[in-house]
């Protein structure tokens, strides 16, 4: 490893393309004292991402976990005699194939996160990253005092909705709305009965409604297992043995939880929402569980 010492921890920086991915690897093995580590994204390299003096980065942005073939293929993209340490970089996971295959060959497995920081993986990434500071770097931000809200902002929902739910029995005899003939009045009352009543329920639901939704459906970053399957289960037509599945479940449990408290930092520190909702979708998350994602983070925010 070069012998400059370590630079400044890198801010936080948003993950949002592939090209990001490779310019937040290079500087944080600048960081690590690779002083001259360069990525030139949409570059040839022949495997080779991010290229410095006594070192060699590969970047994967992806949503799937990285296995054992990608790491043989940056051991081969290698040149023939060379020494330098071979660093790897993943937004997701890796496989426990991928960590041995790591450990016979010395490659540091690095995880990123959607803020740029950087979380080692196996013994020879904790090496490198041992002189470093925290790998989520706290920004000084000024105390804002929160807003305290009034009674009447907090609940005025609840009294214009209140107000259009009385609204259509107000109109009951109105000469200027009610002209005739009674099939026709009768029509008319019931559109105004159900647009007002749409509307006020919409309004006192967005008050009441939305809270106690949370509150009654916590959010779970789990799969459930169907009853009555046996010692296994069936994916794609395989029967997988239970132990397989509850790994698999607990990995793509770990993952969701992950990138909620991911999604958390980037709203806490003033990413707007449909900006996160984008760098989730560019990581091949759902739109289900994005939405899902985004509700706990907010829920978790909120907290004390």
């Amino acid at each position: 490893m070069a012998q400059t010492p370590p630079r400044a921890v890198p801010q936080p920086m948003q993950i949002s393309s592939w090209q990001q991915a490779e310019l937040n690897a290079a500087r944080w093995m600048r960081h690590w004292g690779y002083a001259d580590a360069t990525s030139r994204p949409g570059g040839p390299d022949s495997g080779i991402d991010v290229r410095a003096t006594g070192a060699l980065g590969q970047v994967k942005y992806q949503a799937v976990h990285v296995g054992r073939p990608e790491l043989q293929r940056f051991v081969g993209a290698r040149p023939y005699g060379s020494n330098a340490q071979l660093v790897f970089f993943t937004g997701s996971d890796y496989t426990s194939t991928a960590v041995a295959y790591a450990q016979e060959w010395n490659i540091a497995l690095f995880r990123y996160h959607l803020d740029g920081s950087m979380a080692p993986v196996n013994d020879a990434a904790r090496q490198i990253h041992r002189l470093s500071a925290p790998t989520m770097p706290k920004t000084v931000r000024s105390a804002e005092p929160a807003r305290t809200q009034t009674f009447w902002q907090r609940n005025w929902r609840v009294f214009a909705g209140v107000c259009l739910l009385m609204a259509p029995l107000g109109s009951i005899g109105d000469e200027k709305t009610y002209t005739g003939p009674l099939a026709l009045d009768i029509l008319k009352f019931i559109g105004i009965l159900l647009l007002c009543w749409s509307v006020g329920a919409l309004l006192i639901a967005a008050r009441f409604g939305i809270r106690i939704s949370l509150q009654a459906r916590p959010f779970r970053a789990t799969v459930a297992s169907r009853a009555g399957r046996g010692p296994g289960t069936r994916a794609g037509g395989t029967r997988v043995p239970r132990s397989t599945h509850d790994r698999v479940t607990a990995t793509a449990a770990s993952r969701l939880n992950r990138l909620v408290a991911e999604a958390a930092d980037l709203l806490r520190t003033g990413s707007k929402q449909h900006h996160v909702d984008r760098i989730l979708r560019d990581r091949g998350v759902g739109f289900m569980d994005r939405g899902r994602i985004l509700n706990e983070a907010k829920k978790r925010n909120r907290r004390p």
